[in-house]
């Protein structure tokens, strides 16, 4: 639910005396053509750009290709259908770590540097960082990783750590959480409690739909949920759905979230959502506009929600939420 390191996408140059080597690659790995300036900031970890140019050309010249497959999986490839011949060079890009920071990167950089004898450096790019000398770049985001990262995205200071790719990625990954926390001065997580109210009392679902988005936008940990009873009125118990979130957002921030999640893409209210810390309740007023009610400022909160999911997780969502509305209907 929460990720805070991973790889970058990985890179290969081919200098070609053969055009042709690319059709052939082509025909067996899928490739789509992206613009040399912004190719990293649509592609992923598990991916590859191939950059490649024509002997006695200049990289001005440079065509760059996305491949859902691995180095490995092309170059073997190239190999076993004897396409070397036709390839005056071959060379593997250095690689790159993500790492996400919330507050202050400046003392995670400090921290990592003191730790792995890193040097700092600016942000590479594309093919002028020829040698990395066994180098890794360890770069920074304040975005999710579980999506591509532009850029733009990154800040532009970078380490170079002289260690070996996947012991340097196992090592952060162990120390990940401690870094996160280094970076926004050791403050305490909030504990939050987020209770689903359903009327039809179809929790499965909308229990389904609450995690969906929780697990995209990455904003804290859920450490248990379940279904329960609440005593808003003396011997009256009323069916609740309970997600216990440890976040490092403010509560006003997931309030913000869950007022969007109360409205279908429609504006068909489908579920209540409050949201407490410890006995205090976050009201929603304090996130509506001026002279906004509950259902105006929870339709535009939908939007703003919606525009920071990927398309994939809002088509997910879409068919959730109709199947959540046709149980209504039955």
């Amino acid at each position: 639910m929460l990720s805070l390191v991973r790889g970058g996408t990985r890179e290969i140059f081919l200098k070609l005396k053969d055009q042709g080597v690319i059709e052939s690659v082509a025909a067996k790995f899928p490739l789509v053509e992206k613009q040399y300036e912004d190719a990293w900031d649509s592609s992923s970890e598990g991916q590859t750009l191939i950059f490649a140019t024509m002997k006695g050309r200049s990289l001005g010249e440079i065509r760059v290709f996305l491949a859902d497959s691995s180095p490995g999986e092309i170059l073997a490839f190239m190999l076993n259908e004897g396409l070397c011949d036709k390839l005056e060079k071959a060379s593997m890009l250095p690689r790159t770590i993500l790492f996400r920071v919330s507050g202050d990167y400046s003392e995670v950089m400090e921290q990592m540097k003191q730790d792995l004898d890193a040097k700092v450096g600016k942000i590479p790019l594309f093919l002028r960082w020829t040698d990395s000398g066994g180098r890794v770049a360890v770069m920074f985001t304040r975005n999710n990783l579980n999506r591509p990262i532009a850029i733009k995205d990154l800040f532009p200071d970078v380490l170079y750590i002289q260690m070996p790719y996947e012991q340097l990625l196992r090592s952060l990954r162990s120390r990940a959480m401690s870094y996160f926390n280094e970076a926004r001065g050791h403050a305490d997580w909030r504990s939050l409690e987020i209770r689903v109210y359903d009327m039809w009392e179809r929790y499965p679902l909308q229990a389904k739909r609450l995690r969906l988005v929780l697990d995209e936008l990455e904003i804290g940990l859920v450490l248990g949920e379940g279904r329960g009873k609440d005593f808003a009125h003396i011997l009256m118990p009323v069916p609740v759905y309970r997600f216990h979130l440890a976040t490092f957002l403010e509560p006003e921030r997931i309030k913000e979230i869950l007022m969007g999640m109360e409205y279908s893409a429609s504006g068909k209210r489908l579920v209540d959502l409050d949201l407490f810390e410890g006995k205090k309740k976050t009201s929603w007023g304090a996130m509506a506009e001026k002279d906004e009610d509950r259902e105006r400022a929870g339709v535009r909160l939908r939007e703003r929600l919606m525009e920071g999911l990927l398309p994939s997780t809002g088509d997910q969502l879409a068919r959730i939420e109709e199947e959540i509305e046709g149980e209504e209907r039955a």
